[in-house]
């Protein structure tokens, strides 16, 4: 619902219920939104360029990683930690030129920032869509019906 409400509402909707315009949480989101795809798409096309024939693994392979990662990064509980992390030693390994192998880090690198982007989309969302009903009562009155409040001690 918070991937929605950022990405399917128009922001002048936005601004009419609540009062107010979130651009900077609205492009944050649909930023990461566009960059999943983009660069799942780029390292499928990646894969055919470094590794030939032997790139139509990665047409099999990229999607179904993605999307299983996708639908697990829907659920409330996902955190960053683990694919940033993942990210960051790919990204040092592919620029610092640990290994010979770049073909194979540079791939890995444009993968997993995919993967990376759409675990961004929903936490992101989630956080930023958080934080505006906190702080705006309209919001939290014009989403109230499709929130679920839970309760931290």
């Amino acid at each position: 619902m918070a991937r929605q409400f950022y990405t399917d509402i128009p922001i002048k909707k936005i601004k009419e219920e609540t009062g107010e315009a979130p651009y900077f949480e609205k492009i944050i989101v649909w930023l990461a939104f566009l960059f999943g795809p983009i660069s799942l798409l780029a390292s499928i096309i990646i894969g055919f360029w470094f590794f030939n024939w032997w790139g139509i693994i990665c047409v099999v392979f990229c999607p179904s990683v993605y999307f299983a990662y996708s639908s697990s990064s829907v659920r409330g509980d996902s955190k960053m930690a683990g694919i940033s992390t993942l990210l960051l030693i790919s990204a040092c390994i592919y620029f610092l030129k640990v290994f010979d192998i770049s073909k194979i880090s540079g791939f890995a690198t444009v993968f997993i920032f995919s993967l990376w982007c759409i675990r961004l989309l929903y936490c992101s969302s989630t956080f930023l869509l958080r934080n505006f009903v906190m702080r705006n009562e309209k919001a939290y009155q014009y989403l109230s019906q499709s929130l679920e409040i839970r309760y931290v001690e």
